[in-house]
């Protein structure tokens, strides 16, 4: 029933809640707390979504915890990357040739501390990101801006990760799109998780991306389109779903939360867009994006 789901989800999260105030956060143990109260708001939006029987304070209810969860998980991301940035400052700090000289062994322990801190510290990103889109909580400070400073952006914050998966991506931006009045890092970030993945997910020589922007009157259509594995037509159905990974080999060789398509997929509906998908297995994928234009 919805009463006994919110109530649950309620009493964990006063717990976690006073967790935090004391301090007493324990990280390791957080996803998964996060997971079972996640869990339990599906059952009850889902009870509260069947016909019938469901009460208006019912509603009431499971959009007060939706957002009390969305409170907890900022404040928790706050406290937990307090310490996460000190960890990395440190880490950055003992490899700088100017502290001395490390041996190899070092300098392996060293990049393991610092590549895990920097994927926490994007995790908890994604985590609090996740909680506001659900809690209705995600703030957005739109202004006139044109597709091509934001992809733009886009291609600065993704080239490290085409580099690392030595990678290629093509940008094919014409003259005359649509100005959109839009929340311009939002959409960069939600452009961002569509490219990650498909630099990530792409296991042949010539793997490439390809960011496109065209006019649709005034609407704005922007494709992101790779040559990587696809995605199976069991997968496409639950593409979007929170923490769903694909089991495919090449997907699983990479770590990941299951978080970054959900929160694509969120952003773009918050600015009033929407987004579509095609994909052949082992030929690549589109994921496609229509924004209005400025009236």
């Amino acid at each position: 029933m919805t009463d006994d789901a919110v109530s649950q989800a309620r009493a964990q999260l006063a717990e976690l809640l006073e967790a935090a105030r004391k301090g007493t956060i324990i990280p390791v143990r957080l996803p998964g707390q996060l997971e079972a109260i996640d869990a339990l708001l599906e059952q009850a939006a889902t009870t509260a979504a069947a016909p019938a029987k469901s009460e208006p304070a019912e509603a009431s209810d499971l959009a007060e915890i939706m957002k009390a969860n969305a409170y907890f998980v900022s404040h928790a991301v706050h406290e937990l990357r307090t310490p996460m940035t000190s960890i990395r400052g440190y880490g950055d700090m003992i490899v700088n040739p100017a502290m001395g000289t490390l041996t190899d062994m070092q300098k392996q322990f060293m990049e393991t501390i610092r590549t895990n801190a920097r994927r926490m510290d994007t995790l908890l990103t994604d985590v609090s990101d996740m909680a506001k889109l659900r809690g209705g909580t995600l703030r957005m400070a739109e202004k006139m801006d044109m597709f091509k400073n934001i992809a733009m952006m886009v291609e600065k914050a993704m080239q490290s990760v085409a580099d690392e998966h030595k990678r290629t991506m093509e940008f094919d931006l014409p003259q005359g799109l649509p100005l959109l009045n839009t929340d311009g890092d939002l959409l960069a970030k939600a452009v961002n998780k569509l490219v990650e993945n498909a630099l990530r997910y792409n296991d042949k020589p010539d793997g490439k991306v390809t960011v496109r922007g065209r006019a649709e009157g005034n609407t704005l259509i922007i494709e992101v389109e790779d040559n990587g594995i696809g995605i199976a037509p069991e997968d496409l159905a639950q593409l979007g779903e929170i923490y769903f990974r694909s089991e495919n080999e090449v997907v699983r060789t990479h770590k990941g939360s299951g978080l970054g398509i959900p929160i694509a997929y969120g952003i773009i509906k918050q600015l009033g867009g929407e987004i579509d998908v095609k994909s052949v297995v082992d030929e690549g994928t589109t994921f496609t994006i229509k924004l209005p234009g400025m009236g």
